[in-house]
């Protein structure tokens, strides 16, 4: 089997400003490592030859084939007859673990520790509802009762919703693919915010849509070119993050809210709003209104789909997320679903429909601890990292920050030395583009945060030209 090849030029981008003081084919190695360990360079990718990538980069063609060479020792690529230098399969290799070191701080999920009564409520599930082992076992629309939860907890947002507009799915990204693989075709237009998780661009992407993008700051939202994009683009789908927005933790101002919609659903597009974090709030809980209730009319209203999930609210491990829709797009949707997978597990929506019984009080409860969190680390990089800018943020799990040069990659490639995993900011955006950004989540403890912290200006510091193994590279969830 032929390997795709990678050419020089792409490389270059995804690369972005690699290059710090020490040696160059140290940092060659380890940058390329951390796209490899993350996926933006997939296994089986052959990687380009020496003399064309040492010509993009400005190298001597003996730092490629170190860089190279120190790949295949670390066991991160291999060499294959007529395709040179191949990224291997990373959960593969042997020395994965070692890689990784089992002592890192892993910053790259931005996802909030379980909710610490998912115990006493699983122990409820058991008590109370035994007789969900007796049915099937998964279906592709969700259960009535669990349905009707999450319509009630629109209804109440604000937002009045029947069971018949919920689907139930296995999370959030779930969700979002089936979104695109259904309403998406090769060459169709798409809009998505920049930056934004990195795994719904992939999703548009993945499905042939042509990708083009919203910005979105640090610090809020250009309205003006916002919806000037929006006139100029005519997509056929949009994805947007409007509240606590990951990676920014910014929220859509409501004026921009319905002037968007009006702007879009005129041209026959449709929006896909991604609440994920929409109701993790900072200091204490309030209800925020969804997305789609600043609709002016009810035909824009039904324009909007939106996708949410018990992942970072009460666990990871739950995967239990939900499309609320048309009742129409929603039969669509399932017949879609069937081809790729047979739904969603039964116990898991019992854990859920509980779940959602307690959802004011776990989100009281997050609310206070992700604060405190907050603070730790707007504290903690004053002390370590004066030159940051940390943004003010009223909700969600993570906030970009600025670093005060084009260095995201850099840091990312001297913390994972030191011990702490963080996602480089071009991971959020277009190749090259956020260097100048990192994404750094709060949700972590704040001992970690604290430790983080000072283990990134250590590697910051030392992040010159000793010898080093190659280094673990994030994968952002």
């Amino acid at each position: 089997m032929i390997a795709q090849r990678l050419s020089a030029r792409r490389l270059v981008q995804l690369l972005g400003d690699w290059r710090g003081d020490g040696h160059s084919y140290l940092e060659l190695s380890d940058s390329i490592a951390l796209l490899a360990r993350d996926g933006t360079v997939p296994a089986g990718t052959a990687l380009p030859a020496e003399r064309p990538l040492a010509d993009a980069l400005g190298v001597s063609r003996t730092t490629v084939s170190a860089s190279y060479q120190r790949l295949r020792e670390g066991g991160l690529a291999h060499s294959r007859q007529g395709s040179g230098t191949v990224i291997r399969p990373q959960r593969a290799t042997a020395d994965l673990a070692e890689t990784a070191g089992a002592g890192d701080i892993d910053l790259t999920t931005a996802c909030p520790a379980p909710w610490p009564g998912l115990a006493a409520l699983s122990a409820r599930a058991f008590a109370e509802r035994a007789d969900a082992f007796e049915l099937l076992g998964f279906d592709t629309i969700g259960s009535p009762e669990l349905r009707r939860a999450i319509a009630d907890r629109y209804t109440l947002r604000g937002l009045p919703t029947t069971p018949e507009q919920i689907m139930v799915t296995l999370g959030a990204q779930h969700a979002n693919f089936l979104v695109a693989r259904t309403l998406l075709r090769r060459g169709d237009r798409s809009l998505i915010e920049s930056p934004s998780y990195p795994h719904a661009r992939e999703a548009l992407a993945a499905a042939g849509a042509l990708v083009a993008e919203l910005p979105v700051a640090s610090d809020g939202y250009d309205a003006a070119s916002i919806l000037d994009i929006a006139r100029r683009t005519s997509p056929c789908l949009v994805y947007l993050i409007p509240d606590h927005h990951n990676p920014t933790g910014q929220s859509m101002p409501e004026e921009l809210r319905s002037e968007l919609i009006a702007t879009l659903t005129a041209q026959g597009a449709l929006i896909l709003a991604d609440e994920t974090t929409a109701e993790l709030t900072l200091g204490q809980h309030r209800l925020v209104r969804p997305f789609a209730a600043a609709a002016a009319h009810a035909h824009q209203q039904d324009a909007i789909i939106t996708v949410g999930s018990l992942g970072k609210t009460v666990w990871g491990g739950l995967r239990v997320g939900w499309i609320r829709a048309t009742p129409e797009l929603i039969a669509r949707l399932e017949v879609s679903r069937r081809i790729g997978d047979l739904g969603t597990g039964t116990w898991e929506q019992v854990i859920a429909e509980l779940a959602l019984e307690r959802y004011d009080e776990i989100l009281a409860e997050r609310a206070v601890a992700h604060a405190a969190q907050y603070r730790t680390l707007a504290e903690q990089a004053a002390v370590h990292f004066p030159e940051w800018i940390v943004p003010r943020v009223a909700g969600g799990v993570s906030t970009w920050v600025d670093l005060g040069g084009r260095h995201s990659t850099r840091l990312a490639r001297a913390g994972a030395r030191a011990g702490v995993r963080l996602a480089p900011g071009p991971r959020f955006g277009s190749p090259g583009v956020f260097e100048r950004f990192i994404r750094f989540p709060f949700s972590a403890p704040a001992d970690d945060l604290r430790a983080s912290l000072v283990r990134l200006r250590s590697g910051w510091d030392a992040d010159r030209g000793a010898d080093r193994t190659p280094v673990a590279a994030p994968v952002v969830i």
